[in-house]
């Protein structure tokens, strides 16, 4: 089978797969198009398009923020919990006065 023969079997066999725009149709896309094309955007619109994004982004600001400080205070508290395993006493120093706390 030739290139001129396989090309004119395909166009035959595509030919019932073809779909054919009636009017109806092509009226009701320009319409479409028109309508998103034509809409003005109106306060709310825009105030959504600008607070979505800047909510999303806060969001995901406070859930780092949130697990970082979750990570930092496990990482920390065996420092703390040897801190307070010893039992000599703590000194504070405050205005020339000196305070011993047990633990």
């Amino acid at each position: 089978m030739n290139e001129e023969r396989f090309f004119e079997r395909l166009r035959e066999d595509a030919q019932p797969l073809r779909f054919e725009l009636d009017a109806l149709m092509t009226t009701r896309i320009a319409a479409g198009v028109r309508g998103r094309v034509s809409g003005q955007p109106n306060v709310t619109g825009v105030l959504a398009r600008w607070f979505r994004p800047l909510a999303a982004s806060m969001a995901a600001v406070a859930l780092a923020s949130l697990l970082g400080m979750i990570w930092l205070d496990r990482q920390s508290a065996p420092a703390v919990d040897a801190l307070a395993s010893t039992s000599s006493p703590v000194e504070i120093a405050v205005a020339g006065d000196v305070y011993s706390v047990n633990p």
